[in-house]
């Protein structure tokens, strides 16, 4: 099993499940030097940033979760790609898988993507500080 930080719409507990049938949770999230976007794409993603700094939900996965997550990220087709960062969950570091689209411009969000997003933020419980200063930037309550 893997280690998968989630810093999207993965963050919504009914889209996780669909897509990571036997994931569990490990634990929330935060990745240092970092910051939260919508890229041109219409998708969440994260930019280097020394002084800022990315919340989400840790999660424990399998290689079939993990293919699951590749496909519906869009590996194959240069949507995302995969890479290991150092993310702090209680105080502690782990190494953890994270998608990191490689378009960086800023855009607006899709549509469909604003209501996914605000259930993973609610279902992810994240500070209302961090939600304020990163994420309220680009998705309206809705």
């Amino acid at each position: 099993m893997n280690l998968y930080f989630s810093y999207g719409s993965n963050m919504w507990r009914q889209q996780i499940m669909h897509r990571c049938p036997d994931h569990h949770f490990f634990g929330y999230g935060i990745l240092k030097g970092y910051r939260w976007i919508i890229s041109e794409r219409g998708y969440a993603n994260i930019v280097d940033s020394p002084s800022d700094e990315v919340h989400g939900v840790v999660y424990r996965i399998t290689e079939a979760d993990e293919l699951s997550l590749d496909e519906h990220e869009g590996v194959q087709k240069g949507s995302y790609r995969k890479e290991i960062r150092s993310i702090d969950v209680e105080k502690t570091n782990y190494r953890c898988l994270v998608y990191i689209d490689p378009i960086v411009a800023v855009g607006k969000p899709k549509d469909e993507y604003v209501q996914r997003i605000n259930k993973g933020v609610a279902d992810a419980n994240l500070a209302e500080e961090y939600v304020e200063r990163y994420i309220r930037e680009f998705i309206p309550l809705d």
